[in-house]
């Protein structure tokens, strides 16, 4: 596949996520190897995992290969370590001793890990967690949040009606131990005085994703993520997940560039 991606870098707070959608050659690739995982029922990951989600079954390693998918991951994943180690570079050494417009070069290599397919059902989910023995992990979202998702039955103004919450079956990554990113206004006398603020941008620690055909994120496999439970009866909330490890070579640069 010779196409360019188009990717963000997003920084919803210190560490950076790529985000990125999938061109459809290869969200087909994905969508055929998921039917033909649940299809052979490979074998069974969830014991592997922190999850409560019954169907959750290994990739095989000849699967991406067959379903032309293995070289669009290794690259995706590539592109994340550059750009995450040219993050990193501007707030180094390399930015105080060198012309900060002079990026420094990676030879970057990757070796992908273990993978999976969560088929999720209503009122599973994913507690908080991160993925271990790995240094980065991926999750590519097969379908749409309304190819499963209900409504919840809620109450307004004595009467019942159906509704959604807007964050069932969403993926949600946690950085930090503050419980959120909202202001918290002790306020003092002094109009342009605050005390024990919490900024909504600075202090921000969470950072939620909504489930949408072909989109994927590849993100440090110690981000603490998880998956909230939705209602629905009508289908399934497929993903693919992904880990990898690298490598990262300076081959142009200073010898030091603080990424010891």
């Amino acid at each position: 596949m010779n196409e360019k991606i188009k990717v963000d870098y997003l920084k919803p707070f210190g560490v950076g996520l790529l985000h990125g959608q999938l061109p459809e050659d290869i969200l087909d690739g994905f969508l055929k190897l998921s039917k033909e995982v649940i299809k052979k029922k490979t074998t069974r990951w969830n014991p592997a995992l922190v999850g409560a989600i019954e169907d959750e079954w290994k990739i095989p390693d000849l699967l991406y290969k067959d379903f032309k998918i293995d070289d669009f991951l290794l690259q995706a994943f590539k592109t994340y370590v550059r750009i995450y180690l040219n993050d990193i570079a501007k707030f180094s050494k390399f930015n105080m001793e060198n012309d900060i417009d002079h990026k420094p070069e990676f030879d970057v290599k990757v070796k992908r890990g273990d993978g999976w397919i969560n088929y999720t059902k209503e009122h599973e989910y994913n507690p908080p967690h991160y993925h271990s023995n790995c240094s980065l992990s991926s999750i590519f979202y097969l379908n749409n949040e309304e190819d499963y998702k209900e409504g919840r039955l809620g109450h307004t103004d004595g009467e019942y009606s159906v509704k959604h919450n807007d964050e069932d079956g969403h993926t949600l990554f946690i950085d930090g131990s503050k419980a959120n990113g909202a202001i918290l206004t002790d306020r003092t006398d002094d109009k342009d005085t605050f005390q024990g603020v919490v900024h909504p941008i600075i202090d921000r620690t969470h950072f939620t994703v909504k489930p949408h055909r072909g989109r994927f994120f590849i993100f440090p496999a110690h981000l603490l993520h998880c998956v909230n439970p939705f209602v629905g009866k009508k289908g399934r909330r497929i993903t693919a997940s992904i880990n990898c490890g690298f490598t990262a070579k300076l081959v142009s640069g200073p010898d030091s560039i603080g990424l010891q």
